[in-house]
């Protein structure tokens, strides 16, 4: 081979690797605007939409592809259960967190109207050690 052929291959080899290099980190950019500015929130002044606010409080495993979820969106709560193909909304829940929720709210609900998260952690041990138990090998 020549000095002169190789040297041609080696330039369009840097400047085909930039090309392609460039290209990904603009496809990059554009996937990461465009997941921004997804969500089912309140629009923006420029057309986008802010993600709602979402904060995932405790998950608790019940077999190898299920479990449950407390999430907290937009102030409610929300008892879901989750598997490997769907989620399922379970249930709404009170917030037992007395600083977060107005005085007010506090004296008007009843105690026994719907489960907290205390309930709900506690229940989701209980059933847990139950299916441990009952699928441990004896023998």
């Amino acid at each position: 081979m020549s000095e002169g052929s190789l040297a041609g291959t080696m330039v369009r080899l840097v400047l085909s690797l930039a090309t392609v290099l460039a290209l990904m980190l603009l496809l990059a950019r554009y996937l990461r605007h465009r997941q921004q500015g997804s969500g089912f929130g309140k629009a923006t002044t420029q057309g986008r939409r802010q993600p709602l606010p979402l904060q995932v409080l405790t998950r608790q495993g019940l077999s190898r592809g299920s479990s449950v979820a407390v999430v907290r969106v937009s102030g409610q709560l929300l008892l879901l259960g989750v598997t490997e193909s769907t989620v399922s909304l379970l249930g709404e829940l009170q917030d037992d967190e007395p600083d977060l929720a107005p005085p007010a709210q506090l004296a008007s609900t009843p105690a026994a109207a719907a489960p907290t998260i205390a309930d709900i952690r506690q229940t989701a041990v209980s059933v847990v050690e139950t299916l441990r138990q009952r699928t441990v090998r004896r023998g």
